[in-house]
């Protein structure tokens, strides 16, 4: 069995990326280096290093005279990073031709099953489902630069898609009909099948983001319908 080895700034890194993810570090709150330097007991350069790679994960920002705060996306930002996202994915499916391997389906199946059995007190798991299951769509293809760009988007989905839900139980009961959808047109092999429902699962998020958060149809500066 292999054996990893990780360095303090990727443990420092994980470590302030679950408190985003679960939120004890919330949209819009300051990051203070040396808070974090004394709470896990190191020098200020790892955790300022961390937070370099948060930045280019789409976590955390730094604003002059501000400093460094926990990313906070309007719904222009998100659209943006679901529109990216769709299209790598859609861009692997037709790469492969609709023809799913067996192996990207098993993997998908079993986080399925992790899904069915989220509830609300395991809310934030919802993140970490979500990008493990959409990544198998791109990690298919074998191709690491495209997978190394969808990658960059993965963790800005955490604070894009999930901040503003109003109904958390709602959302972690969803997971897995909206995703066996995926699961199934995949297992078509019809290309423009399953780019369909997988667009479609995005365009959903994207009207449910526009909802929640009080936006009409009219006042969108966009158009939703060309990811249909």
């Amino acid at each position: 069995m292999a054996i990893y080895f990780r360095t303090l700034r990727e443990n420092v890194v994980e470590a302030i990326r679950d408190k985003i993810i679960n939120q004890e570090l919330k949209p819009g709150e300051r990051i203070v280096e040396m808070e974090l330097a004394e709470e896990f007991k190191t020098s200020r350069g790892p955790v300022r290093e961390a937070l370099r790679q948060l930045e280019h994960e789409g976590l955390i920002e730094y604003t002059r005279n501000v400093g460094c705060t926990v990313k906070n996306p309007d719904l222009q930002e998100s659209f943006e990073i679901y529109l990216i996202r769709v299209s790598y994915e859609i861009l692997a499916v037709k790469y492969m031709g609709g023809r799913i391997p067996p192996e990207t389906i098993s993997n998908m199946e079993k986080v399925l099953e992790k899904m069915k059995a989220l509830d609300e007190s395991r809310y934030a798991q919802v993140y970490l489902y979500d990008n493990e299951f959409h990544g198998e769509l791109v990690k298919m293809t074998k191709l690491k630069h495209l997978y190394r760009l969808w990658s960059e988007l993965s963790y800005g989905n955490i604070v894009t898609g999930y901040n503003n839900v109003q109904d958390k139980k709602r959302v972690a009961e969803r997971q897995y009909t909206v995703h066996k959808d995926i699961v199934d047109a995949c297992r078509t092999g019809d290309a423009g099948e399953i780019c369909k429902v997988v667009s479609e699962h995005y365009m959903r998020t994207i009207t449910r983001l526009m909802k929640e958060q009080g936006v009409k149809e009219d006042e969108v500066p966009f158009s939703r319908d060309f990811l249909l």
